[in-house]
């Protein structure tokens, strides 16, 4: 079959997800593509929406990011921003499984048409432009010509397909950030687990229909199970990073498991280490329910997928750096804020690093930064956008991908609207579109 469109977004994750509702909103015709049976990614798997509000207490991320909350507050999928004296200032976990159904009926009313199933395999481009692209979906091989591309698959796949260069890993090793899997569980204690392993206090909330309040987030680490831990080959190191978030009182989603030097872009090897996670998730429950009070009469069951933290990152037009992050540095092309600290789970260890952003607690994503010098009608948002090791540590997380998303999806429709090529939009004006779509707020932006 062959498609056209204006705007055509690959990857349903968070950043697909508030790229394709911007385009649709933006009066664009509207095509996502998305290999696996669902949208939201790592969201959708269970891990909290980092973050909304900055180390001062500040909120500045809004626009579609908030939207998707306040639904999933009426629904009782979300609590709202928590606050959290632990390594960042708050919180706002949500229930994965809400989150898909939310953001699937959103999609829905927008006419986000949405392709289940579908993998990019080829992609053409003349004259800096991506012409065509191919994808394979039920039916066999499909095209599809679009004015303007979003590339939200993560990796980079499209934006690699076309020469574009990217940074991969770090050091002269090129070694990335390890790959991991939620483990999920159900009957469980979440007050007793939260005293036995939370480094700090929880972030504390009362669900949407009221009653007491529950913890919602927390960290820690198995240190006091250090001698069970290492006998049993549990974890490879001691004092084992742990990281816990839930909406209800009665389940919690774990993130701990982890596989090193894991190339995300190999399918092979990201084929092998899904079934390492997997094994290794039912591994780590049984040791939970077995040894740690609040976990005896739970049962569990690990993600459908594994959450893949570093592969690509393009070479934009320009890089956000160590420096623009751990300054708070701001932009003149901004399109949207970040304030989660950087979080690097390091590669040799996968034990958590995290590093908190400097000046007011916050830092700009440059519109530069998610253009590729090679392609014009491309922009790149998520997780593959232009960043150094470090300063991908704090873009990677999902608050700051709703945030590029929805400036992609809403600069690629301008720009298709226009008959233009995104890289040649006038910022000012997609920033005048943000600032109407309540992006920014108050004082946030000048």
């Amino acid at each position: 079959m062959d498609f056209k469109c204006d705007v055509v977004v690959v990857g349903g994750g968070v950043t697909g997800v508030a790229a394709g509702l911007a385009a649709a909103r933006n009066g664009s015709k509207v095509i996502l593509l998305e290999p696996r049976p669902f949208v939201g990614g790592n969201a959708t798997t269970g891990l909290c929406l980092h973050n909304f509000v900055d180390k001062f207490g500040k909120q500045v991320v809004f626009g579609l990011a908030q939207e998707i909350v306040d639904e999933l507050i009426k629904m009782g999928g979300a609590v709202g921003h928590i606050p959290y004296k632990g390594f960042t200032s708050a919180v706002t976990p949500v229930d994965g499984n809400y989150f898909r159904i939310k953001t699937t009926q959103m999609l829905a009313d927008a006419g986000v048409q949405v392709i289940y199933g579908a993998t990019v395999v080829g992609a053409s481009a003349k004259d800096a432009k991506v012409t065509e692209l191919t994808f394979a979906a039920k039916g066999g091989l499909h095209r599809l010509e679009a004015k303007n591309i979003v590339e939200a698959s993560g990796d980079g796949d499209v934006a690699a397909m076309l020469g574009v260069p990217f940074r991969f890993g770090d050091g002269p090793k090129k070694r990335m950030q390890p790959i991991s899997m939620i483990l999920h569980f159900h009957n469980v204690d979440t007050r007793v687990i939260a005293k036995e392993m939370g480094e700090v206090d929880p972030a504390m909330a009362v669900r949407p229909e009221g009653g007491e309040p529950i913890p919602v987030y927390f960290n820690g680490s198995f240190a006091k199970w250090d001698d069970i831990v290492i006998s049993e080959g549990i974890f490879p190191n001691k004092g084992r990073n742990v990281f816990f978030n839930t909406v209800w009182p009665d389940q919690i989603n774990v993130n701990t498991s982890a596989v090193l030097d894991v190339d995300g872009t190999d399918p092979v090897a990201l084929s092998k280490a899904t079934a390492d996670l997997t094994a290794q998730c039912y591994k780590i429950g049984n040791f939970m329910k077995k040894h740690i009070p609040g976990f005896a009469g739970a049962y569990m069951v690990p993600a459908a997928i594994p959450g893949v933290r570093e592969s690509r990152n393009i070479h934009g037009r320009y890089q956000l750096t160590d420096q623009d992050v751990l300054e708070g540095l701001k932009f003149e092309d901004t399109v949207g804020m970040v304030c989660f600290p950087v979080d690097i789970h390091a590669p040799d260890s996968s034990q958590a690093i995290f590093h908190q952003i400097g000046g007011d607690g916050s830092f700009d994503i440059p519109f530069r930064s998610m253009l590729p010098k090679e392609l014009d009608n491309m922009v790149v948002a998520g997780r593959c956008v232009s960043a150094t090791h470090v300063a991908h540590g704090a873009t990677r997380n999902m608050a700051p991908c709703l945030v590029m998303g929805e400036a992609a999806g809403t600069a690629a429709a301008m720009a298709s609207n226009s008959g233009e090529s995104v890289a040649h939009l006038d910022v000012k004006k997609l920033q005048k579109q943000l600032i109407k779509q309540g992006v920014f707020l108050g004082d946030s932006y000048k």
